[in-house]
Order: C-alpha cells, then sequence, then structure tokens
C-alpha cells in the first residue's frame, strides 16, 4: 500500500515537471514568434503573368480565373446578404445569443447557400469568402454601420480571387541555384508559378533595368528570407496580374528615439524635411515645375481629346476612340506613382541619415478634395508610400496637424 502512495506522488511529480516544461515551451514559442512578428511586414507586389501552353491551355486557365472570380462573387454577397439580414432581425444586438448562433451557422462551410455555387477547383474559396465577409462586417460595425452612416459592403464580379500561400509554388528553367544566380539579370531569365488545377504561369519579368527590384525579391523567395503569404489573382485588361503579398523582414537600423523628422506637403516645394533638434538640417524634395506642371499639361491634352470623343457615336469601333483617352489617362497615372515613389524614397533616405525614429507628416483628412492643390498632388498615395517604406526600416510615421509641420516636427 505504501508502495502505491509512493508510486502515485512520483507520477503526479512528474506530470507536474512535463506540464511546467510544455507551458514554458510554449510560452517562449509565443515570445519567440512575437518577436519574429514584430520584426516584419507584409508587403503587396504585382506581377504581370502569363499562362504557359498553347492556345486551348491558356484559354482554359482564362475561363477557370473567371469562373472562379464569379463564384467567390457570388458567395460573398450571399453570406453578406444573410448576414445583415440576421443583423437586422435581432435588433442590431450583435451581443445578443440569437445573433451570435445565426452568426455561426451563417460563417460556416456547411451554410446551404453555397450548396449550389461551382468553386473553382484546388482554391479554397469558401472559407477565403467566408472569412472575407466576417472581416469586412467587423470592419463596417466599427464605421458606422450600427449608427446607419454607411451600408454594407457590396461585392464586385472583378474582385480578385483568393489563393493560399502554398499553392504558389516558384521555380526556374537553370539546372542549378547557382546558375540562376549568375543569370538573374539576364533578359531570358524564366521565372514559373505553379498553381492549383495543373496549370503553370510564366512571370513577365520584362527589361532587367526595370525590374531589378522584382528579381531580387524572387531571389529571396527562393532563399527563404521572403515568405509568400495569401495572395490573389485577377484578370485586368486581358492581361493575369499576380497580387503577391509577402512577408519582409525589416531592416536593423539604429534609431534614435529623440530625433524626429517633420515633413510639410507642398505645391511649389513638393516636400520639405527637417530636424527637430537642428534647425539646419533640411532638405527640399521636388519641385513645382517638375511635377504640376506636366500633370496640368497631361490633364489638358485628354481635356481637348474628351472635347473631340462627343462626335463620336457608340457602336463598333468606340473602344478605339476611346484609346488615345485611356493612354493619357495611364500616362497620368504612371507619372504620379513614380514621381510619388521618388519622394517617399528620399524621405526615407532622410531620416536613415539622421538616425530619425520617428516622421510626423500631414494629417489631410478632411480637407476639399476640389482644392487645385489636393487635386493635382496625390498626397493620400505619397503618405502611403512614406509609410509603408519606414515600416521596413523600423521607422513609425505620425500623422499631425498640417501647421509648419517640418518646423515643429
Amino acid at each position: 500500500m505504501e508502495e502505491l502512495i509512493v508510486w502515485k506522488k512520483i507520477c503526479c511529480f512528474i506530470q507536474c515537471v512535463m506540464y511546467d516544461t510544455i507551458v514554458l515551451y510554449i510560452v517562449k514559442r509565443m515570445f519567440e514568434m512575437g518577436l519574429k512578428m514584430s520584426n516584419t511586414i507584409s508587403m503587396l507586389r504585382k506581377i504581370k503573368l502569363y499562362p504557359v501552353g498553347d492556345k486551348e491551355e491558356i484559354d482554359r486557365v482564362y475561363e477557370f480565373i473567371r469562373n472562379g472570380q464569379y463564384a467567390q462573387y457570388q458567395a460573398q454577397n450571399l453570406l453578406m446578404g444573410q448576414l445583415i439580414g440576421k443583423y437586422y432581425e435581432c435588433g442590431r444586438d450583435i451581443k445578443s445569443d440569437l445573433f451570435k448562433k445565426a452568426q455561426k451557422e451563417i460563417l460556416c462551410n456547411s451554410n446551404p447557400l453555397l450548396s449550389n455555387i461551382e468553386f473553382a477547383k484546388g482554391v479554397d474559396t469558401k472559407s477565403s469568402a467566408i472569412r472575407k465577409v466576417s472581416q469586412d462586417f467587423s470592419v463596417a460595425l466599427k464605421n458606422g454601420l450600427a449608427r446607419g452612416e454607411r451600408t454594407v459592403t457590396n461585392y464586385k464580379r472583378t474582385v480578385p480571387l483568393s489563393t493560399r500561400s502554398r499553392d504558389l509554388k516558384f521555380s526556374h528553367h537553370y539546372k542549378s541555384y547557382q546558375e540562376f544566380l549568375d543569370n538573374i539579370m539576364n533578359p531570358d531569365l524564366k521565372i514559373y508559378i505553379d498553381w492549383v488545377n495543373h496549370i503553370r504561369f510564366e512571370v513577365v519579368l520584362g527589361n532587367p533595368h526595370n525590374s531589378e527590384y522584382l528579381r531580387k525579391e524572387i531571389q529571396n523567395i527562393f532563399e527563404e528570407r521572403y515568405k509568400v503569404q495569401g495572395s490573389s489573382i485577377q484578370i485586368n485588361e486581358k492581361s493575369i496580374i499576380l497580387n503577391l503579398t509577402i512577408q519582409v523582414p525589416k531592416n536593423k537600423n539604429e534609431l534614435n528615439e529623440k530625433n524626429v523628422v517633420g515633413v510639410d506637403l507642398g505645391l511649389a516645394i513638393p516636400a520639405v524635411c527637417s530636424l527637430n533638434n537642428s534647425e539646419y538640417v533640411r532638405m527640399n524634395i521636388g519641385h513645382y515645375e517638375d511635377f504640376v506642371r506636366v500633370r496640368t499639361q497631361m490633364q489638358q491634352q485628354r481635356r481637348r481629346i474628351q472635347g473631340n470623343l462627343k462626335y463620336s457615336k457608340g457602336g463598333h469601333g468606340r473602344k478605339k476612340k476611346l484609346a488615345a483617352l485611356e493612354k493619357y489617362k495611364n500616362y497620368e497615372h504612371n507619372f504620379v506613382q513614380s514621381y510619388n515613389h521618388m519622394i517617399s524614397k528620399n524621405v526615407i533616405e532622410f531620416a536613415l541619415k539622421n538616425h530619425a525614429k520617428y516622421i510626423n507628416i500631414e494629417d489631410l483628412s478632411g480637407y476639399n478634395a476640389d482644392d487645385f492643390v489636393l487635386r493635382n498632388w496625390s498626397y493620400y498615395q505619397l503618405q502611403n508610400y512614406i509609410t509603408y517604406k519606414a515600416e521596413k526600416e523600423g521607422i513609425i510615421v505620425r500623422k499631425v496637424k498640417p501647421y509648419y509641420t517640418s518646423q515643429r516636427c
């Protein structure tokens, strides 16, 4: 009897030790994962793809993506409609047991509404549609749905088709990886992506000079420094575009908590950067003539073309007549995008040079969008570029009132 008691105590002691060890291991792993997550950011890259195969195979790929997008579009609208109906039926009380039960039944794979939809083979469309609707419903509630300040999300047929990270497998056509590295800037470099349903794409790289950054990113994916995350794929003007989401490690820079860079956004000088602890450290980026003059010329040319098009009648050939107008729209869009990339790059380099931990930019929300300056200067896009580039370097961007930002910091 005494031996049995002793054995029970020993077993209890072993269980306690094992439990403590498991708990410590879990805590350690969570801490490591937390550090890992905090040291990485997610970035989006748009990559043009071309299906590999004959005409019949190419047609199959386009049809597969279009049908997949349509199925996703149906599922999301049906789920959101059913969910919002239950929301109002339950008196807009999201905490009630009745709504919680209904929400759980709606946002599940076994929902009868989804049984008649033909989802794309091999693509986890059903689960991704459910996650998207759940997320958008929560965002709508936070942004004023409960107060009647906004409507529910209405999904479009052209919404990109979601795809899992494990379904995107990168490869190259060289015999060895070293041979790939030796030819990474070669114009004949071929990168392939194997997708679901036996579909293979070739990545459209283009000119090595223009695609240098993309080639380096693909190299980092091969070497597992960058991790591919859940992405999406779509058809855009007869081209297939992969919206690739990658997890990128932040650069390790020595930044000083006391150093702050203020950025004034203006028209005569697009961006003025200054340092908070030195009135002599200042940099002007860009000039009025570099941006607004070129953009207004493009807008005037577009108006002239648009004025001539009022005499164009509808019917066969109208698309060709509108091609010139679309061409100038693309010119203007690409020019603004490139210019904002240039400015944001210089702002980040100024902050890194001065070891600044923070960047203060102007909060222009609530300003009149019809103002000439705001209409011709894509501030929101520029702020987004500064924000994501700063995050990659470990710099924190803060929005402040737009009054002498560069002087106040």
